[in-house]
C-alpha cells in the first residue's frame, strides 16, 4: 500500500454525512485494506449493504487505492 489516498472534497463531505459506525468501514476499504477480515461477518454484510444502498460504495470490490502485493 504505497499509493497516497487523497479524499475528494465529495469524498470528504460524505465521510462526515455517514454514521460514525460505518466511516471506519470506510476508510479501511479505502485505503486498501478487505475489511472482510477486520470485522465478523455479520457486520461486514451489514455494512456492505447498508454502504452500496444508502451511499453507492460497493466495498465487496477492490478499492481504487489498493494494490496487490509485490513479489521480488
Amino acid at each position: 500500500m504505497n499509493k497516497a489516498v487523497t479524499l475528494t472534497t465529495e469524498q470528504q463531505l460524505l465521510l462526515v454525512r455517514m454514521p460514525c459506525r460505518l466511516r471506519g468501514t470506510y476508510i479501511t476499504w479505502l485505503l486498501g485494506f478487505d475489511p472482510y477480515f477486520l470485522m465478523s461477518r455479520e457486520t461486514y454484510y451489514r455494512h456492505a449493504k447498508e454502504l452500496a444502498k444508502n451511499y453507492g460504495i460497493e466495498i465487496r470490490k477492490k478499492s481504487p487505492y489498493f494494490l496487490p502485493p509485490q513479489t521480488d
